[in-house]
This record gives C-alpha cells, structure tokens and sequence, in this order.
C-alpha cells in the first residue's frame, strides 16, 4: 500500500471536526504585512505617492510583536507636506520610528485592526501630533489581512509529484486572540482531498 493511500484513508476515516486554531507567529505577521501591504517598493503609502515627491507619507520596515495583550507592529515614518519650489521641497516634514498598538479584530472575515494608538517615543511636534491622528483612522479604515485568500493558498498549493488535488471550502474566520508567542485565529473550514 503507498504511503500516500494511507494518509488519505486515515483522513477520510477520522470523525468530522469543526474549527482550528491558526497560530501566526510574528514573524510570519511581518512577511504577510511585506507582501500585502508594504507593497510598493517596501513601502506603505499613506498619504500621496512615490511621484509625489513633496507631498507624500509612508511607513516602512515592519516588524510585529505582542505588548500587554495587543498586536504592535514597529515601523519607519517618512513624510512631507510641501510644495516644490525652484526644485527644492518646502514646508513640513519629519522621518522617525514608531509603534503602532492595536486590537486584531474580524471584520468581514479579514483580520483587521481596532484600538489603534500610535506612540512616537516620546517625539511630539505639530507635524508628529497630525501624522499620529491620521495614521490611527488610517489604519483602523484600511488595513485588512485577506486570511481566506491566504489560507487557500496554502491549502490548496499543488505538489505537481501528488496523485491529488486539495480543495478549500467553507471558509469562516471567526475570532483572533493575541498571545506573547503568537496571532491565534479559531478558524472553520473543509479541506477535500480529490
């Protein structure tokens, strides 16, 4: 009997289980964030563009941790609000790190930020105090991770040397809760080897 006949009839026989737990460790939350939101150039614009070069905001270098029960994700801030004059930007402008505290929450089956707080290390000025208030409602409207999406990549990737194929379906992220090591999300979900 091969090895993969029975992997597959163990499967097939085991009882029908409801719900799994997900664990996402930081560093995964780091690469997923690169590829899904730090997407141009290692960069997440915020306000304006890279053709913008006066009038732009970004984030780059993400890192993702646990503090007191919440997601922080650690980062760079560049940004100016300016006009180009004679060649040269003029008006306000600043480049510091940051962290950026917040509840992992489900909305619309996508993992997605509430609570959040910004906290520049003790820096403050005008510019800062903006900045900090913007990227709060930023993050908290747009920032999404697609789990389903994800989940079906992995699931279903196709090993070309495999006499089957795994099928995704039913989908439902439900809850996230944050631990020191991990992202822990309690998904549902059948997996249909074919």
């Amino acid at each position: 009997m091969s090895r993969r006949f029975v992997v597959l009839m163990v499967l097939a026989a085991a009882p029908a289980a409801r719900g799994a737990e997900v664990r996402l460790t930081y560093g995964a939350i780091g690469r997923l964030m690169a590829d899904q939101v730090f997407t141009q150039e290692g960069r997440k614009y915020v306000s304006g563009g890279k053709d913008k070069r006066c009038d732009n905001a970004y984030l780059e270098r993400p890192a993702a941790g646990e503090w007191n029960g919440q997601l922080i994700v650690k980062a760079r801030f560049s940004g100016r609000k300016g006009l180009d004059v004679f060649g040269r930007c003029v008006g306000l402008g600043d480049a510091f790190d940051l962290t950026v505290a917040a509840t992992p929450v489900v909305k619309r089956g996508k993992l997605a930020l509430a609570d959040v707080r910004i906290d520049t290390g003790g820096k403050d000025s005008f510019y800062i105090r903006r900045v900090r208030k913007a990227l709060s409602e930023s993050l908290e409207k747009e920032f999404s991770l697609d789990m389903a999406s994800r989940a079906r990549e992995l699931l279903e990737e196709r090993d070309p040397r495999a006499a089957f194929r795994r099928r995704l379906s039913g989908f439902e992220f439900r809850q996230v809760k944050v631990t020191r090591e991990a992202v822990i999300l309690d998904v549902d979900f059948a997996l249909t080897v074919e």
